[in-house]
């Protein structure tokens, strides 16, 4: 079997495929050949006898020259990802590892706005105050038996209540299909609802964690009505898509002093333009999508490729 992986990032080197991963998957697969291309060209001279493709991006008219080619696998967790159809016996596999590492960052987000470390950070330095214990004890809030609420509730939302519920918050799960069964870790007054119930439970919301796919029917399904639902001082936190939030609607909240603050880590154009309100909002805390950025991502990436290669085996 031959794997050709084109898995380079020029900005974030924890996006690059080492070797170091693709030994592994060679040892997991004996008698698998995995090439590593560092660039456009060279990917494309390996492509035609591959099998598997490992890639951030694919091209529609690559499919025509990799006649071999059986699954084109990401690393990226977004279905929206590749703007490509592929051929029917060619499948798209996306990676579904990333909770434990952005679960870990809604948690920061969520307790750096619950406990005032973020906001007030600077407070004491660059000519703040000398000892502004006075403004701190006015923002500070603990997560125990604080209520968030996660829009999108799948692997990821999961992973990241898992570890709110550590802190002993209350959850609600907001998904198009709740499942019949929550989850274990699931304690009295934790719940999972549809999104016709989203309206219901926004005034409940001290936190919004927002985990939604790009797509039409979330496309600004956080708008200006729905922002105006969340009671005074709530926060956003949104590590899903940007597009899901109305941007302009938010900045205004956040500079009105509706809401507490927004932790943003995405934005429907990227990088943000210069010009977005966002960046002179109040209280907007903006990060240039990150939350998934650790030295173990590509490990993950690999360890559950090898699991999903190996429960197909020996058909792949």
């Amino acid at each position: 079997m031959k794997i050709v992986a084109f898995l380079k990032h020029k900005h974030i080197e924890e996006f690059s495929l080492a070797s170091e991963n693709a030994s592994r998957l060679e040892k997991a697969f004996p008698g698998t050949s995995v090439r590593l291309c560092e660039d456009e060209s060279t990917f494309l001279r390996e492509l035609p006898d591959a099998e598997i493709a490992l890639v951030w991006r694919f091209k529609q008219e690559w499919f025509d020259v990799a006649k071999n080619l059986r699954i084109v696998s990401t690393p990226a967790a977004g279905r929206d990802y590749f703007k490509v159809i592929p051929p029917e016996n060619v499948e798209i596999m996306y990676g579904s590892f990333h909770g434990k590492i952005m679960g870990e960052t809604a948690v920061a987000m969520i307790l750096g706005a619950a406990r005032g470390i973020v906001r007030n950070a600077s407070s004491m330095t660059s000519g703040g105050e000398a000892w502004p214990r006075e403004i701190f004890s006015r923002q500070i809030r603990t997560i125990k038996n604080s209520h968030i609420v996660i829009l999108g509730f799948g692997a990821i939302g999961q992973h990241a209540g898992r570890l709110l519920k550590g802190f002993g918050a209350k959850i609600t799960g907001v998904r198009r299909n709740p499942p019949e069964c929550n989850p274990e870790w699931f304690g009295e007054g934790d719940r999972v609802v549809g999104v016709d119930k989203l309206d219901s439970v926004l005034p409940e919301a001290e936190h919004l964690l927002c985990i939604l796919p790009s797509g039409e029917d979330t496309y600004k399904m956080l708008d200006r009505r729905r922002l105006s639902l969340l009671p005074h001082g709530a926060y956003l936190h949104n590590i899903g898509r940007g597009s899901v939030v109305d941007e302009e609607a938010l900045a205004e909240a956040l500079e009105s002093g509706t809401l507490g603050g927004a932790f943003l880590d995405v934005f429907e154009e990227e990088p943000l333009p210069a010009e977005s309100a966002l960046r002179r909002a109040r209280n907007a805390f903006l990060y240039p999508h990150v939350s998934a950025v650790a030295p173990e991502y590509l490990k993950l990436y690999i360890d559950e490729l090898i699991d999903r290669l190996k429960s197909r085996s020996p058909a792949v």
